[in-house]
């Protein structure tokens, strides 16, 4: 037996530890018994890995040969993924008139709760949760009509399942995404990703999640079913991730488990007492929706059997009851159900839809009918957005098109949230936002068309080519963050209106749009998504300046994605098309591309030509060409330096960081830091060195700049290796291969030193030995932003 101190509250590594010299086993010995490697014992041994597989503890179990006491306490001394909660006081007892609400366990941190309450799924619960411990099945796909309950009943199974996964839950709302391309990409941005929205996305996905233990959400896929496949393939090269997806079609991929998810079990239609309608589900979710809306509401025979036949009408649909009940603030149950009547009677789906789905339609018309108006008004303009909006955007809008007032758009959209038409969240950028529940917005769409479907489009667009033009000033100067972050928010809002300027006889717009964003996607690695949308726009009827923008645009994301001729042949019909319009922006940014792409194939001297011929075009910019004096220094720097002349290349630099600092840009500061970091270390300049890429891997991950907190990595691993701190190196240097292998980005105007980091590997190999330096290497490879700049600040 253990002694009290290796009890269950010891650390995992010292109990495994003494487990395993108690039965006289080395390392290797019980790795090959537990089908392991010796150096994944050794990590765990270490502390280096802190939170093994559940199927690694049972193999360790088994090959140890504990019996049931022991392997408990062995996994009671695994660190907890979660704080503990907060001690709470004991809660009373149910009384017979007050029922609770679900069964469902805590949902993990950062999954979303839906409104509607869990009742009458603890049957789905079990055999889902014993479905996916069985590890036969780990891509479940929960089907049924929109507002059945999907969602809620995911969120439980993730809750039920929180500790089967010790990497976490990652739950992921596709509602708001166009195209199925775009699957991979907002699974990887959730992930802690960006850029993987490539032809390689699922292999760049894989590649981060690799061995990690994780619950996959994708909440909403039915219309985005073509990415189906890449989802089974996923699924195929992660052996340790579960997939879990809500949708109102199967996915018909191998592998795949569908799971049909019906409406709720209906009370009798006898019942004239809460107990009895609370008997089923379908009632005990009515009589929750009453207490919310109505608390004083006396429940008599008569009213309770109408909430039944209420009940029986929605079909049990939860959504249909949560939107019909919120009617009873102003309506008896008998009331309610006489309009509800009405309303079926009159309007019934399409013949060729299931019959539930048919009611849902009845229930949505019946809802719209009971609104004013203004509120009908509002409603329907409501769906011009994709992923919500804030109080700010919907308000211009609605005043813009339609003849509401700011005051009466906040009045009524108070009652459509009250009325649970709208849904209140909060966004990426911590911004409240209204948006609907996607069997809502659907019926609100079909109701926009006409004049005011135009009206509103054109009011959208003005709005977000507005939002578009003011971020790409904030992307070049203090708020860079604030800004990125409202951008990521707002981006289904700003594609959709690229989209319908594009199809609607607007090209200018979809074109300033896409010229405003460029930026945002080189710092959210999303280089091909950028180019396609660009090229997408350059076909179109676009006016001059607009052209010579989205030709400007289109270079510099072929650039970033590494494409240098491509971005040369833009980059020089931009410059043709701004001295023909003598438009300075334009000229000064093309001389600037061009001298990049001079740089790429090693031409310094056409290089170091345009670059100085574009710093006159900076001035003659104003305002615009600020930014771009500051990048172009830096880069006639970098040029200067190759010619072989360090100190002339530092004050070009320092003049550019200069200019940078005075504006709070961090793109631009962390450039200069990186050339002036090459520069110091080709001068021996190791501690001035380090001071640069530190400063320089802080303010990239402010920015999440991928490709180039890459760079950083990269160097930094070259004075450790200078310091002697070799066991540092393949982490840092992983975690920089693992970022390069998600966003792809080449910056052709960082030229490092390449022969400073093969010495660098080859003496960690030398000092740590190859087994150990790769798996070093892995394990920085697997490394998120977070933890790869605390590695290299540490």
């Amino acid at each position: 037996m253990l002694h009290e101190a290796d009890g269950a509250a010891a650390p995992f590594a010292h109990r495994l530890r003494a487990l395993r010299e108690r039965v006289g086993l080395t390392q290797e010995e019980l790795a090959s018994r537990a089908g392991l490697t010796s150096h994944a014992v050794s990590a765990l041994e270490r502390g280096a890995r802190t939170r093994p597989y559940p199927h690694t503890v049972r193999a360790l179990a088994t090959a140890l040969e504990l019996d049931g006491a022991e392997q408990a306490a062995l996994i009671a001394s695994l660190p907890s993924r979660r704080a503990p909660a907060a001690t709470q006081p004991t809660p009373a007892p149910a009384t017979p008139e007050r029922r609770p609400t679900s069964s469902a366990p805590t949902p993990p941190p950062g999954v979303v709760v839906p409104p509607t309450p869990l009742h009458g799924r603890d049957g789905d619960l079990a055999a889902l949760t014993s479905l996916v411990r069985s590890g036969r099945v780990r891509l479940v796909t929960l089907t049924g009509m929109g507002g059945v309950g999907k969602t809620r009943l995911a969120v439980a199974l993730a809750a039920a399942l929180a500790d089967d996964f010790p990497d976490g839950v990652v739950q992921v709302a596709l509602a708001s995404v166009a195209s199925p391309a775009a699957v991979l990409d907002t699974l990887g941005r959730a992930l802690g990703l960006s850029g993987a929205d490539g032809p390689d996305a699922v292999e760049l996905v894989a590649a981060h999640l690799g061995r990690r233990c994780v619950l996959v959400l994708l909440d909403n896929l039915e219309h985005l079913v073509d990415a189906a496949a890449d989802l089974g393939r996923l699924v195929a090269l992660c052996p340790a991730v579960t997939v879990l997806v809500s949708s109102r079609a199967p996915l018909r991929v191998r592998g795949e488990h569908e799971y049909p998810v019906g409406p709720l079990a209906l009370p009798s239609p006898d019942a004239l007492t809460e107990q009895e309608l609370a008997a089923s589900p379908a009632g005990a979710l009515v009589l929750d929706q009453v207490r919310a809306v109505a608390p004083g509401l006396e429940l008599t025979p008569d009213r309770v059997q109408a909430l039944a036949t209420l009940c029986a009408r929605l079909s049990g649909i939860p959504l249909a009851l949560e939107l019909a009940t919120a009617r009873l603030r102003l309506l008896t149950p008998r009331a309610l159900l006489e309009r509800l009547d009405s309303v079926l009677d009159s309007s019934s789906g399409a013949r060729d839809l299931p019959e539930r789905q048919r009611t849902m339609r009845a229930t949505l018309d019946w809802s719209h009918g009971l609104l004013t108006p203004a509120q009908q008004l509002l409603f329907t303009v409501l769906s011009v957005f994709r992923g919500g909006a804030t109080l700010d955007a919907v308000e211009q809008v609605v005043v813009a098109s339609t003849a509401l007032s700011a005051a009466d758009v906040v009045e009524q959209l108070e009652v459509l949230v009250e009325q649970s038409m709208v849904v209140l969240r909060t966004g990426e950028d911590g911004r409240r936002r209204y948006t609907m529940l996607e069997p809502v917005a659907q019926y609100a769409q079909a109701l926009l068309d006409g004049p005011l479907a135009q009206s509103a489009s054109r009011a959208h667009a003005e709005v977000y080519r507005a939002l578009a033009r003011q971020a790409a000033s904030g992307y070049e100067g203090a708020d860079q963050v604030l800004w990125l972050a409202r951008t990521e928010a707002e981006e289904p809002n700003l594609l959709v209106a690229v989209e319908r300027g594009l199809t609607g006889g607007d090209p200018d717009t979809s074109g300033g749009i896409v010229w405003e964003l460029w930026l945002y996607w080189w710092l959210r690695g999303q280089f091909r998504r950028g180019r396609e949308q660009a090229e997408r726009c350059l076909p179109a009827a676009l006016t001059p300046a607009v052209l010579a923008r989205v030709t400007l645009s289109a270079a510099t994301m072929a650039y970033a994605g590494g494409d240098m001729p491509a971005s040369a042949r833009y980059w020089a019909e931009a410059l043709r098309l701004g001295e023909e319009l003598q438009d300075p922006e334009v000229v000064c940014k093309a001389l600037a591309g061009t001298g990049l792409a001079a740089l790429a194939v090693g031409d310094l001297t056409v290089a170091a030509d345009r670059f100085r011929r574009a710093l006159p075009a900076c001035a003659e910019a104003g305002e615009p060409g600020i930014w771009m004096s500051s990048l172009t220094h830096v880069w006639l720097g970098t040029v200067v330096l190759l010619q072989g002349d360090p100190v002339g290349a530092e004050a070009q630099v320092h003049e550019g960081l200069e200019i940078a600092r005075r504006r709070g840009d961090r793109l631009s500061t962390y450039v200069a830091l990186y050339n002036l970091s090459q520069a110091a270390l080709a001068a021996h300049e190791y501690r001035r060195a380090r001071a640069y890429l530190e400063e320089g891997i802080v303010l990239s991950e402010q920015t999440v700049d991928l490709a180039n907190l890459a760079y950083f990595l990269d160097s930094l691993a070259v004075v450790e290796s200078v310091d002697g701190r070799h066991d540092r190196v393949p982490v840092l240097l992983g975690a920089a291969r693992g970022f390069r292998d998600v966003v792809g980005g080449v910056y052709a105007y960082y030229v490092p030193d390449a022969s400073l980091g093969a010495a660098a590997e080859r003496q960690a190999r030398a000092v740590l030995g190859a087994a150990a330096y790769d798996e070093a290497f892995d394990r920085g490879r697997d490394l998120d932003v977070t933890a790869a700049v605390r590695v290299a600040l540490a």
